[in-house]
């Protein structure tokens, strides 16, 4: 259902600050996380939002290798993406990261108003993708790209719902495709 991020295989180690240093020195033969800026390093973090890990000697340096998570899921706050703009690109975001299962996106769709391209008769211009036959939504503004698509006169506003009726058998619909991450709701999602 979502388009998944694409993430290097390993991640650059975050700096090791004179801080960490000083903390290491108070604690011999403890290890130290880097945490996932999404969460609260002073709070509960699930083990998928652990970066790695430095350890301390017995006496107090931290003189190894960072070890690496295997099982760390880069948030899109990690990712450097842009603040959500709304609760379905909020949705999309966590999705497409591994940070929520993307259950919710197609209830979200229907609540919301979004932008669709317009073609030259008013209707909406579908398009030929590597998934399927789609229509192109943005949640907002922030996601349109420079230029209208092929075969569109410009941008109209609809409640997400109202757009699932209109589109044709088929037809399914790409949300935010011209930004870090959007998702493709294939029309089998759409129709339950």
């Amino acid at each position: 259902m979502t388009r998944r991020i694409r993430v290097n295989d390993v991640p650059t180690p975050p700096p090791l600050t004179d801080e960490l240093r000083e903390q290491a020195r108070r604690s011999p033969g403890k290890w130290f996380y880097a945490i996932d800026p999404f969460f609260d390093p002073g709070g509960e973090v699930p083990p998928y939002g652990i970066i790695g890990a430095w350890q301390a000697d017995e006496r107090g340096e931290i003189s190894g290798e960072f070890r690496h998570n295997p099982n760390y899921r880069p948030s899109p706050v990690a990712l450097d993406y842009p603040d959500p703009t709304d609760p379905l690109d909020d949705a999309i975001q966590l999705s497409s990261t591994g940070y929520a299962t993307g259950e919710g996106i197609v209830a979200l769709l229907l609540e919301a108003d979004v932008i669709v391209a317009a073609g030259p008769d008013g209707g909406i211009p579908v398009f030929d993708t590597d998934e399927g036959r789609t229509a192109l939504v943005c949640t907002a503004q922030a996601h349109l790209p420079g230029e209208f698509p092929e075969g569109s006169t410009g941008w109209q506003r609809i409640r997400g719902g109202d757009l699932i009726g209109l589109l044709p058998a088929g037809v399914g619909v790409a949300i935010n495709p011209f930004g870090p991450v959007g998702v493709v709701l294939p029309h089998t999602d759409l129709r339950r």
